[in-house]
């Protein structure tokens, strides 16, 4: 696609969030044009088929019935088994920047005979095995003591059955205490002192609090309980921005880097590359299509959570995650100077890694 129409592409949707919600006729059908001419095409280019995702959450304020009713995203369907293994093996801000903080947390466990990890949003348990599995080789080690944190119920029961499965298989005992709430609802003076090194892991989940106040409380409970690392994953974009103009500006950088990465991916299908691109597609529905109170990703600059930090005494600590030496798809991974790890495509720092004690 020539730069030119890149240009046209951003343009034009620029021009039509400009005007949201004020919406007259004419404008409708330009919208209406404008999305059919970008689904010709969109198998094959990315900037087309990110245009579609953003109308099609726009359209939760234009209610078009031609762009309502299109039922496009079928063919891109792949199972959630095989997303999954793509965005955990494949897609380099979610590979490496879970193989960076799981290897600082092993190297936190080191030289302790008992650990306690709690795991903010454990979901399905997977870092965690991770986690273990690397901790194979740690001597000494004769106790690991998880706690996962899940508003999902289901994920909850999985997360505990597969690392309880563990046991029998690795050189140390390990236990699981499961919370089913979110965890700004988590009374942290009722979670069991279990003993040991104590260690928090927050990967991409932290952002999910809705209040500012909930987020700062959240942090200074976490440091009351005094871990000796807290590691948090988080995206580097402001989509807690209150301006719908300025939101969609930093969406749509964000996303449009997080889309050229994955073209870049290697031995998968275009089909795949498009199924793993819908899955973000859900985020830009929650950020510019729902109103604020009913908004669910709400992500913020490393720097504000850096801020918030500080602000309850945690020291960074910059220099306890090690980076591997190439990403792959045009992802930079280095350090920056405000405290965080930051993954770059381009001029776009996507996502942010951040050690803190």
């Amino acid at each position: 696609m020539s730069q030119t129409t890149q240009c046209d592409i951003y343009q034009s949707l620029s021009d039509f969030m400009k005007m949201a919600p004020n919406f007259d006729g004419q404008t409708r059908q330009e919208i209406e044009s404008f999305f059919a001419w970008c689904m010709e095409g969109m198998d094959t280019d990315s900037e087309k088929l990110l245009a579609t995702l953003f109308i099609k959450a726009l359209n939760k304020k234009i209610n078009s019935e031609s762009i309502g009713e299109n039922i496009y995203l079928g063919k891109y369907e792949i199972s959630q088994i095989q997303l999954f293994d793509i965005l955990i093996d494949k897609f380099p801000f979610v590979k490496y920047s879970q193989h960076i903080t799981n290897s600082a947390i092993v190297e936190e466990m080191r030289g302790s005979r008992e650990v306690t990890i709690m795991d903010i949003g454990i979901g399905l348990g997977t870092q965690v095995l991770n986690i273990i599995e690397k901790a194979k080789s740690l001597d000494g080690l004769e106790k690991l003591h998880v706690v996962g944190i899940e508003p999902f119920g289901d994920a909850l029961a999985k997360a505990e059955t597969t690392i309880l499965g563990s046991n029998g298989k690795v050189p140390f005992e390990i236990t699981f205490t499961g919370i089913h709430d979110s965890v700004e609802k988590v009374d942290f003076s009722t979670i069991p002192v279990l003993g040991g090194k104590f260690i928090v892991n927050a990967s991409l989940a932290l952002h999910h609090i809705q209040t500012e106040q909930q987020r700062r409380e959240i942090i200074a409970k976490i440091k009351s309980l005094n871990p000796s690392a807290f590691v948090l994953i988080e995206p580097n974009v402001n989509h807690y921005e209150t301006d719908f103009y300025r939101r969609f500006k930093n969406c749509y950088n964000h996303f449009y880097s997080i889309f050229q990465v994955i073209d870049r991916i290697e031995n998968i299908s275009n089909n795949d590359k498009n199924a793993l691109k819908l899955f973000f597609g859900r985020e830009i529905e929650d950020i510019i299509g729902k109103e604020d109170k009913d908004r669910f990703e709400k992500h913020e600059p490393a720097t504000h959570w850096i801020g918030r930090l500080k602000e309850s005494n945690f020291s960074i600590k910059n220099d306890f995650l090690q980076s591997p030496v190439e990403a792959g798809c045009g992802v930079e991974i280095a350090y920056h100077k405000e405290g965080f790890l930051g993954f770059t495509h381009g001029e776009e720092t996507v996502l942010a890694v951040i050690y803190a004690n």
